[in-house]
């Protein structure tokens, strides 16, 4: 499909009114013979498809029979590589466009004008080919990243070193400037060193080769600091340094040294509970505490529960330059053992966490549950000053669960947390068990102990609560369309079946999903269960790959997996921005204000929290695969276990059962040929063993070399384990 002159028009005509009669005269232009004759696929064009996909892109405006072009006919979109470093650009379009599933834009080499990974761009339509647009990067709005690693491949004098710049898809040369530095410094710089360098935004020829120019700013080993998490911090652009920002340090400790007038603001409409028996359930070495809860028993089926979440919006204002800074950072990063919070310390350890022995100003959920079926029968919302009177680890709550006398409401919580989950299962919700990798750090911050189990019943409580308030915000602020965020999660695409009913195959039990209704999954759930512990790993694993992504909407369109019709976020507001608008949102309900957020406003945090949220956790998922390797170098360990994940004509992927990473073998491993052969998405042809293998075949591996610049394990498969050997000859059963 040839579309030029239908994007040359609209770009040529930008602000003016096209009927939709001359906009299909310009898609379902005929082409001469010879071009039919060419590109006979190509003659058909779905005018309405064009149109309809312009509009969502918001190069269209419909205005009743007419279409407004609009002015700048531009798109933006956030810049996607491949792993040869092509670009895909993703348009940043509202949620309701979402949802039809655009594909992304394709840029050529040649129109990329600089942009690489991650870059904020402004994009401009010039053709479409194979149902996708394709696009030339205009201009670029806002860099990923304002350092990059640079590796010298070589050095010309004290004039310049050229090499490739590091942890990018692709490779891209750029020409770093030595001039003006002192002698010591130039003689350090040499073939394979890496340095860490700033681009200037701009492409110098050399040696008939475009590199993007950049400039020195020091020795990646001159830092002291644990060089995986400053490389870490590199890549997405992290500051763990908070800058000085005006705070609001209300302290409700010190109330009594307030102003009167002050005193009487922060208390007005805010209940004290403060002699409410109140508890925390965190980790041993958590110092962000967003929430507490509380307990009491009206009746053997009224119990009120209350969920008491950090009041952050009174400490951060919104569109305050710390607002900007939380919202720029949108979550707190768990890299191993540290942590780069989304608020500065003074607020998210000290002022909003909810401490034990500190008075603090929350905002509450009081919601009566019906303990006898866990049902929510009423909640209601407001401000509130708390004290938590014990602070439990979930290990030390894990032992107290049973035990009535050790605290007054531990164990009751549990029976109500049981009931509740109990329930939500009944109703459909998705309840995948992957046991957690807990990993330990010696001083100089590496790994030296990697323990795997399952969640304990005290995170488990904590995580029905959460539900409960969540559930219960969401609801309320559906029902009075204030315009907010809620998370939302798609139900399973069917296409997914073929995957997990060949796992059914390969394992020899005897069952098929024909559909992907929850009831099926969960019957399939149980039923893999009962096969064996390593199975049920493996299939929990290839269903929650099978699963859609959750992500932020301002429409309340309801969670599948968790089976909620209305979800937000609201009970983590110190480490999530998407909370924090959840608090303004509701607190601007409650308060008859005017509403905090336009729909608008909200439609554009929603694209920018789910990116974020992402994000995050590929620099955690990075983080882990770094400090892994440097485990598995340190014990000398060669050979493993793992299982079949993923499959691409060059490689394989495989999950490691001895340690929570992902390692891959090479094909020259597998055939002889150049390429594996990928009869379909769920099985590769080993030419090596004359048959084909399988998502979730157990193979047992050999370290083959470690790639730690790719962050890669690369393996060679040991073949003829007995074991294995019996996972590794399918069944294929006849569907039913």
């Amino acid at each position: 499909m040839n579309l030029k002159k239908l994007f040359y028009y609209l770009n040529e005509n930008q602000g003016r009114t096209i009927s939709r009669k001359e906009l299909d005269r310009l898609i379902a232009k005929k082409r001469n013979p010879k071009q039919r004759l060419r590109n006979p696929n190509n003659d058909s064009f779905d005018s309405a498809v064009i149109i309809g996909e312009l509009e969502l892109l918001g190069l269209l405006v419909k205005d009743r029979a007419n279409y407004t072009i609009t002015k700048p006919n531009l798109i933006t979109a956030r810049v996607s590589m491949n792993p040869a470093g092509l670009i895909f650009a993703v348009p940043r379009i509202n949620a309701q466009a979402a949802k039809y599933r655009l594909r992304d834009v394709f840029v050529a080499p040649e129109n990329n004008n600089g942009a690489l990974s991650a870059d904020m761009v402004q994009l401009q339509l010039i053709d479409r080919r194979r149902d996708r647009f394709e696009g030339e990067i205009v201009s670029i709005t806002k860099r990923a990243r304002r350092f990059h690693r640079f590796r010298v491949l070589s050095v010309q004098g004290d004039k310049h070193a050229t090499g490739i710049l590091l942890d990018m898809p692709g490779k891209f040369l750029s020409l770093v400037n030595l001039k003006g530095l002192p002698a010591d410094t130039l003689r350090r710089v040499q073939p394979d060193t890496v340095l860490i360098t700033s681009l200037s935004g701009r492409s110098v020829r050399y040696q008939n080769t475009n590199c993007l120019q950049a400039s020195f700013v020091r020795f990646e080993d001159g830092s002291t600091a644990d060089r995986d998490f400053e490389r870490i911090l590199l890549k997405y652009n992290l500051d763990p340094v908070y800058a000085e920002f005006p705070l609001h340090t209300y302290n409700p400790d010190r109330l009594n040294e307030l102003d009167a007038s002050e005193k009487k603001r922060l208390l007005k409409d805010r209940k004290d509970l403060r002699n409410l028996y109140t508890i925390t359930i965190d980790g041993a070495d958590s110092k962000d505490f967003d929430d507490a809860l509380s307990l009491e028993i009206k009746s053997k089926r009224k119990w009120i529960l209350y969920v008491h979440i950090a009041d952050v919006s009174l400490y951060v204002e919104k569109d305050s330059p710390l607002d900007e800074e939380a919202r720029r950072r949108t979550t707190s990063y768990y890299l191993a053992n540290r942590v780069i919070p989304m608020l500065p310390p003074e607020l998210s350890e000290e002022l909003c966490s909810l401490i034990a022995g500190k008075d603090r100003f929350t905002v509450t959920a009081e919601i009566e549950i019906d303990q006898a079926n866990g049902q929510i029968k009423s909640s209601s919302f407001y401000r509130s000053l708390i004290n938590v009177n014990r602070r439990y680890t979930y290990n030390d709550a894990e032992f107290k669960l049973d035990d009535e006398s050790e605290d007054p409401i531990l164990s009751k919580l549990w029976q109500l947390a049981t009931k509740q989950k109990q329930s939500r299962i009944s109703i459909g919700r998705l309840d995948l068990e992957i046991p957690e990798a807990t990993l330990q750090y010696d001083s100089s911050d590496q790994v030296t102990l990697v323990k795997k189990r399952s969640r304990l019943r005290s995170s488990m409580l904590i995580e029905e609560c959460m539900l409960s308030a969540n559930t219960a915000v969401a609801m309320f602020l559906r029902k009075r369309n204030a315009p907010t965020l809620y998370r939302i999660h798609a139900a399973m695409d069917e296409t997914k079946l073929d995957v997990l009913n060949t796992f059914f195959n390969i394992y020899n039990i005897d069952f098929q999903m024909h559909d992907t209704e929850q009831s099926t999954i969960q019957e399939a759930l149980a039923i893999v269960q009962k096969k064996g512990e390593s199975e049920s790993r493996i299939f929990n694993m290839l269903l929650l790959r099978a699963f859609m992504q959750a992500q932020y909407n301002p429409e309340p369109s309801g969670h599948w997996a968790l089976a909620f019709t209305d979800y937000c976020h609201f009970t983590s507001p110190i480490r999530r921005y998407p909370d924090l608008v959840v608090h303004r949102s509701l607190l601007s309900l409650l308060t008859g204000k005017k509403q905090a957020y336009t729909q608008a406003e909200v439609e554009s945090l929603a694209i920018e929290t789910s990116e974020g949220e992402r994000q995050s956790l590929e620099a955690e998922r990075d983080i882990l695969k770094l400090k892994l390797i440097r485990m598995i170098e340190q014990t000398g360990k060669t050979e493993f276990h793992g299982f079949l994940t993923g499959f691409r004509p060059d490689l394989v992927y495989l999950e490691l059962e001895e340690f929570p990473v992902e390692g891959v073998v090479a094909a020259m491993h597998l055939s002889r040929d150049a390429e594996l052969v990928l009869p379909d998405p769920f099985s590769v042809y080993i030419k090596r063993l004359s048959r084909p293998a399988f998502l979730g075949e157990r193979w047992q591996l050999e370290l083959d070399r470690i790639d730690t610049e790719a962050m890669r394990i690369y393996f060679k498969p040991i073949w003829g384990s007995s074991k294995d050997q019996a996972h590794q000859k399918p069944l294929r059963k006849k569907k039913r």
